[in-house]
């Protein structure tokens, strides 16, 4: 079963990729989180840069609607936000960094809108698990309350073939802390 971190992570390496072989004088290897300590700032500014690149690209291509091109254009101002950090030596964490080098694909298979959708009703789940667990403080119950309304959307748009920005899938997916 491809997961929805999986599938992120499958398209992140793809962009990673991509982004090496547009960058000149970088090495062909791709060093992973789990053997380098810290990504070297430079490396890690050039494939934003290249990721940046690649939402700008895509945002400009009119095939992919205006709520696509929208995202795109989100994403490429975050990769610009992170660049910007890490030029001024302040330290991003790890998954900022990987969030930003993220570029959407410009469309979904049946298959992968399956079990985007099934990943999406697990994390309701979890929303409503939550809301029962904190239904003694209203606030967070709420929160949970919200997020599930927030699953359903995406869903629903998912199911039915409408735009749907990654940043709404992203939302709808998060789990409110207190779970």
């Amino acid at each position: 079963m491809i997961t929805f971190q999986k599938l992120i992570s499958c398209w992140q390496l793809t962009i990673v990729a991509g982004a090496l072989l547009l960058v000149p004088h970088t090495t062909a290897c791709a060093t992973t989180e789990s053997n380098t300590p810290a990504q070297d700032p430079v490396q890690q500014i050039q494939q934003l840069r290249a990721a940046k690149e690649l939402d700008l690209t895509s945002a400009h291509d009119l095939s992919v609607g205006p709520v696509a091109a929208g995202d795109y254009m989100l994403r490429a101002d975050r990769a610009e936000d992170v660049i910007s950090d890490l030029e001024h030596g302040v330290r991003v964490p790890r998954a900022e960094v990987r969030e930003a080098l993220f570029v959407p694909p410009k469309s979904l298979s049946e298959t992968q809108r399956a079990e985007l959708v099934k990943e999406l009703q697990q994390a309701k789940w979890r929303d409503n698990r939550g809301w029962w667990d904190w239904t003694r403080d209203p606030v967070i119950a709420q929160n949970f309350s919200v997020q599930e309304k927030k699953v359903d959307r995406v869903i629903s748009e998912l199911k039915t073939d409408q735009p749907v920005s990654w940043h709404d899938i992203q939302e709808a997916m998060h789990v409110p802390a207190n779970y």
